[in-house]
């Protein structure tokens, strides 16, 4: 029959999709209206179309019933998917907000990176220079090369390691010398303990300005000369250090900083007055040396004013190897940089107590330094270029025979005159001119070249 060949239809297909249904519901209803439409006005409908239309009712209620249940199945369906994208969204968020959380707590990143690289980590890096220079005062005519590799040991985020090894070209060998090596401990923002072998934390140029890639001179200020070269302090020396910096709470950018340690005791060549201070890997007495720098930075980045810096150090002990006479020696510096222009100064003065029957040993020595880069130039080459120039000094009231023969002077001023050419923020090639102008110097001249690389 029509309407059972309709259902059969829908079941066949797919009965329970609501389109479906409702197209076998207009069926029927049609058929219906079709039957009855076609009986005669008045006349009684026979039992075999009464059959008929009875079992096409019962049909068109059955599809009711069935598409009333799928529609509430559909809306029940729609319902649980609602909630599981709701429940997959809060998720999602939920673990966003946890990855962040653990990224931004530095703890939790720390200890992800150390378990990614290991506590132990390693880094070379250093500096290495070319160089020629003549002297007329000395008749040197030379080229001259050296290394500086520093070592970088992080045993964790407290402990580190590091220490620099200088190998330079003698005349016919190869000289090494342990720059420095010390361990360092950062017991908090403010203080950082330090054992070893370091850098004298007197003024400015021994700790910070002295690396070849750093200095804007092929050569040091007179009274900054290391080794044997006629300068006052020892570059280094062996102890224990507390060093740090605290805000001064006013502005970004201002602090002071202050370095305190405890080394050996100053030692020096001889026992001669005017005999230069050398190295104490050793302690020749019981004494030690005592040593502090403070320095303050009083301009805040706000006030655009460009950066001070101003420090005062002292260094003092026994010098002798029965332990009874004193040496002592302070300094001050300071340094002044705003955009292209660098002014910066150290002075420093030293007394050494000698045996009875001798005077003491009083030395003073200073330095006054600018440059200016042209970077706002727009010639090309130009705008890579500084201009530097110094003004050195060194008096001393005695000299060693061995010293005046090396030709040594008692009051020595040099005028240096620098040009830098920078082709990178660590590599620089370097021209100088340097005159020597008190009397007994017979205003000799020396020119020096320099290419460094720092790495």
């Amino acid at each position: 029959m029509i309407g059972a060949r309709v259902g059969r239809q829908c079941r066949a297909g797919d009965y329970r999709h609501q389109q479906c249904v409702r197209s076998a519901g207009m069926s029927l209803v049609v058929l219906i209206m079709m039957v009855v439409g076609a009986i005669p006005a008045g006349a009684e409908p026979s039992p075999d179309l009464r059959r008929e239309l009875e079992l096409l009712k019962a049909q068109m209620e059955r599809s009711r019933t069935q598409m009333e249940q799928d529609r509430q199945r559909i809306e029940q369906l729609e319902r649980q998917l609602q909630s599981v994208e709701a429940k997959g969204e809060q998720k999602s968020k939920e673990m966003e907000e946890q990855i962040a959380g653990r990224l931004l707590n530095r703890s939790t990143f720390g200890e992800y990176i150390d378990r990614f690289a290991g506590e132990h980590r390693f880094q070379l890096t250093g500096y290495g220079t070319a160089a020629f220079e003549w002297q007329e005062r000395t008749n040197t005519n030379t080229f001259r090369s050296s290394l500086n590799p520093i070592f970088l040991y992080r045993l964790s985020d407290r402990l580190l390691f590091e220490g620099e090894l200088e190998l330079k070209l003698e005349d016919t060998e190869t000289s090494a010398d342990i720059e420095y090596a010390q361990a360092d401990y950062l017991l908090n923002d403010y203080v950082t303990l330090t054992a070893g072998k370091f850098l004298l934390p007197f003024g400015e140029f021994i700790e910070r300005l002295h690396p070849t890639w750093i200095n804007k001179l092929v050569t040091h200020p007179l009274p900054f000369r290391e080794g044997d070269e006629g300068g006052l302090l020892a570059f280094t020396n062996v102890g224990v250090q507390a060093r740090g910096a605290v805000p001064l709470g006013y502005g970004d950018g201002a602090f002071g900083e202050y370095a305190v340690y405890v080394t050996n005791g100053p030692r020096f060549a001889s026992t001669a007055r005017g005999a230069l201070m050398d190295n104490n890997n050793t302690d020749q007495n019981r004494g030690k040396g005592y040593g502090a720098r403070i320095g303050i930075e009083p301009l805040p980045f706000d006030y655009g004013l460009g950066r001070l810096r101003l420090g005062a150090s002292a260094f003092d002990g026994k010098w002798d190897e029965n332990g009874k006479l004193w040496f002592t020696a302070w300094g001050l510096d300071s340094v002044y940089q705003n955009g292209l222009f660098d002014l910066r100064g150290e002075y420093l003065q030293l007394h050494r107590n000698m045996p009875t029957g001798m005077p003491d040993d009083r030395r003073e020595g200073w330095y006054i330094q600018a440059a200016y880069r042209l970077a706002q130039v727009a010639i090309p080459y130009l705008d890579r270029t500084e201009l530097v120039v110094r003004y050195s000094g060194q008096n001393q009231n005695a000299l060693t025979p061995a010293d005046i023969e090396e030709g040594f002077l008692r009051k020595p001023r040099q005028v240096a005159l620098g040009l830098d050419y920078w082709i990178a923020p660590s590599v620089v090639w370097k021209l100088e001119y340097d005159r020597d102008v008190p009397s007994g110097a017979s205003d000799r001249s020396a020119i020096r070249t320099q290419f460094a690389v720092g790495f």
